[in-house]
């Protein structure tokens, strides 16, 4: 077979064998797409690959039934991931036609957001909207992400407009120029309009719409903090869940906090101090913000710094970069990978895990002491969102 006659040999088969939950199909489909990528593909032809790739993996989960389980580890969740991902930032990927390209990246959107990772599908439902603003698959299912995460915010006003804009988006999900890649859509727009109802009966919407507001908020005083802030709110950059909806001037704010927090009386005898993790939570919050600018100084600095001046160096002919502004950069990620090993003491102290704090890492709190098995808070527990920050996904 030519290779497009091949693909679609094994497009024709994956799907034939999800609708028939016939594992073994699926297994000869994934047999048949690694024997394809031995040949000299066109960039095109390179992407569909793992595009199907993530279809049948898709499948084989689907057979499995791992998408109604909270898992924290799934090969078929993993492979279907970073199939998704190859195909996302191929650099054939803007070859192929705008429905493809939006097919992609919603799928990609929907499985973030099935493993707990709702803020980063919001971003990839975003990028498919770019694309194609009409593409219904991403309009619905961005509502039905927003929508979940409305449920996980605090503050009364935000819930309040992340869930409009999830009403908004299955709205236009349901219009009369959404384009719909199925021929069978119909129980999928009910879908939709059974979402729409529910937030309809939860929200008063005219209101919300009324009171948000989203243009008015604090620019900056100088030209240098209006472009901090601007860059900030363009990579999505700001500690505040409407950052999460897009670049708007009233997201500008790091306004985000804990919850409520509870303790016994008897949980730290003879301390009246508030609990230990809001003092944690302050300290990541301001390393945060501070990595934050230091990222944003460091890239956009264009001059040479008086420090740097009469600084004598080596030149070692590999081309490396030194100056203030990049070492602010590197600080800057330095930073921010510590505040993960933070993260680890907040999750010791909030889920009185009891681990000794010289062996604390992120990517051991999880897990039993000195074995690769999960600790039974984290495996019995439903919380997707916290599922997807663990060290699996």
């Amino acid at each position: 077979m030519s290779d497009d006659e091949a693909l679609e040999h094994i497009g024709r088969l994956i799907d034939d064998s999800c609708d028939a939950a016939f594992e073994r199909g699926l297994k000869r489909a994934l047999y048949l797409l690694d024997e394809l990528s031995k040949r000299p593909l066109s960039e095109e032809n390179e992407v569909l690959t793992e595009y199907f790739r993530a279809n049948a993996w898709a499948a084989r989960s689907q057979i499995a039934n791992i998408q109604q389980s909270c898992s924290w580890e799934s090969v078929e969740l993993q492979e279907e991931m970073l199939a998704l991902t190859r195909a996302a930032n191929h650099s054939g990927f803007t070859t192929l036609d705008k429905g493809r390209r939006c097919q992609i990246l919603t799928n990609r959107a929907n499985l973030l957001n099935r493993v707990g990772r709702s803020i980063d599908a919001i971003a990839c439902w975003d990028e498919a909207l770019r694309i194609d603003p009409h593409f219904a698959m991403a309009l619905g299912n961005r509502g039905s992400g927003l929508r979940d995460y409305a449920g996980m915010v605090d503050d009364d006003r935000e819930r309040a407009i992340l869930a409009l804009h999830a009403y908004e988006s299955l709205c236009k999900a349901m219009a009369p120029d959404a384009v719909y890649d199925t021929p069978n859509f119909k129980p999928i727009v009910t879908q939709f309009k059974d979402m729409v109802n529910e937030l309809g009966r939860a929200v008063n919407v005219d209101a919300v719409r009324a009171m948000q507001n989203l243009d008015q908020g604090e620019q900056g005083r100088s030209k240098v903090e209006r472009a901090y802030r601007q860059w900030c709110l363009d990579k999505r950059l700001f500690l505040c869940p409407l950052n999460d909806l897009g670049p708007y001037l009233a997201a500008a704010t790091d306004d985000l906090m804990l919850p409520g927090i509870r303790e016994r009386f008897d949980e730290r005898p003879g301390d009246y101090s508030p609990p230990p993790i809001i003092g944690f939570f302050s300290q990541m919050k301001q390393e945060y913000v501070s990595a934050r600018y230091m990222l944003f100084e460091g890239m956009s600095s264009t001059r040479v710094h008086f420090s740097d001046r009469g600084v004598t160096l080596t030149n070692t002919l590999d081309y490396p970069l030194y100056s203030l502004a990049s070492e602010r950069v590197r600080t800057a990620f330095r930073i921010a990978y510590s505040l993960l090993d933070k993260i680890a003491f907040l999750i010791d102290r909030y889920w009185k895990l009891g681990k000794e704090p010289a062996h604390i890492s992120f990517k051991n709190v999880w897990m039993v002491e000195n074995k690769q098995r999960l600790l039974s808070q984290f495996e019995e527990s439903n919380n997707w969102p916290l599922l997807g920050s663990g060290p699996i996904n």
